[in-house]
């Protein structure tokens, strides 16, 4: 059985890195396409079109993964059938279940890549890529500053940052208020610089001013040259999820965002986030249901003709996207619960995928 399996995986895995390139590729292509104009005008040389490029793959796992996932499925199994190798395992008396298990377990290691990428890796490098593209139409310190105003309820902290670094997360002209539990002001700091260094923040060129329990102040402010801040909860990555859009925040940030601005969001923008949240830990769970899809439609493949079954699958490929877009749109709309939205779909095709797989029998 051992011998079975690896033959199995080994007839999927390889048409499947074949895909995965051949489709890195033509995603480069036609966003060259896109940004050559951009890139020429700039003068970008051959390192910085890499650079970018190689900052930008990664977001497309997500989407590039899945549909080679689908065809190498499609292809491996066939040419399986049409070789009448799944005819010969059956009547040796190999279940289907044991037969399809090699895809099975490529559509979880699928899944556990995508997500970790997905998760820690896509969004910050499409981020970074993005700013890389408007390195090339803008001065870098006006792509690389940014204004913010963050409030955290959980400490009571309200900071105002006229220019935060997103490289290197240094501040300048900082205003931080910590506030007591009744909203009354307890501790101001006005700090020319900050630096984010071994895990805790630090302040240069301040002054701090103490407030009494009624808001007055307590005595003059104290000047200081350097001040470690062990005691802020806050980190860089808090500051970045007020600068980034949804799409370049992976599930985490956009689930600490959810609960630190619980309070301070309307309900439709509430919603939408929590839309964005479940979809972003939806996606890699596609590589399941692609396969559950792409098995039953392949054995069928190798049968009745490659042009029919390819078709089926490519149908039952975007009809899938084309119901979770249609579901999250809905959800936005508060119409379904938020949930509902990027999970329907998956539970949905999850279901006519095992039915199909079923009916192999």
């Amino acid at each position: 059985m051992r011998i079975l399996n690896r033959y199995l995986f080994h007839n999927l895995l390889k048409p499947m890195l074949y895909l995965i390139v051949a489709f890195s590729l033509l995603f480069i292509i036609g966003d060259l396409m896109d940004n050559a104009d951009d890139f020429f005008e700039a003068g970008t040389s051959f390192l910085g079109m890499a650079y970018y490029y190689s900052l930008r793959l990664p977001s497309m796992v997500i989407m590039i993964v899945p549909v080679c996932l689908l065809l190498a499925v499609l292809y491996s199994l066939s040419s399986l059938t049409r070789h009448s190798e799944i005819t010969a395992m059956r009547a040796s008396g190999i279940s289907i279940y044991r037969i399809i298990r090699p895809y099975m377990l490529m559509s979880i290691i699928c899944l556990a890549f995508t997500a970790v990428v997905n998760e820690y890796t896509g969004p910050k490098f499409a981020y970074r890529a993005d700013q890389f593209v408007e390195t090339q139409k803008h001065a870098e310190d006006e792509v690389y500053s940014e204004r913010i105003a963050f409030n955290n309820p959980a400490a009571n902290h309200l900071w105002y940052i006229k220019k935060f670094d997103t490289r290197s997360y240094a501040m300048q002209g900082i205003e931080l208020i910590q506030r007591r539990a009744d909203g009354t002001d307890r501790t101001k700091y006005n700090v020319s610089k900050a630096r984010w260094m071994d895990g805790r923040w630090w302040f240069e060129n301040g002054t701090v001013q103490e407030y009494d329990k009624l808001g007055n102040l307590a005595g003059t402010a104290e000047a200081f040259q350097t001040m470690e801040m062990r005691r802020l909860p806050e980190i860089p990555e808090d500051f970045m999820g007020e600068i980034k859009d949804p799409a370049y925040q992976s599930s985490m940030e956009l689930w600490k965002y959810i609960q630190t601005h619980r309070s301070m969001l309307s309900r439709e923008t509430l919603v939408k986030y929590k839309v964005d949240f479940h979809h972003r830990l939806s996606m890699p769970v596609v590589c399941i249901i692609i396969t559950m899809i792409g098995i039953p439609v392949g054995a069928h493949t190798g049968r009745k003709g490659a042009f029919a079954g390819i078709m089926l699958a490519l149908v039952m490929f975007f009809g899938f996207y084309a119901t979770q877009f249609t579901m999250e749109y809905l959800a936005k709309q508060m119409i379904i619960l938020p949930w509902l939205g990027p999970w329907g779909a998956i539970i949905a095709f999850f279901v006519i995928g095992g039915i199909m797989t079923h009916h192999m029998r």
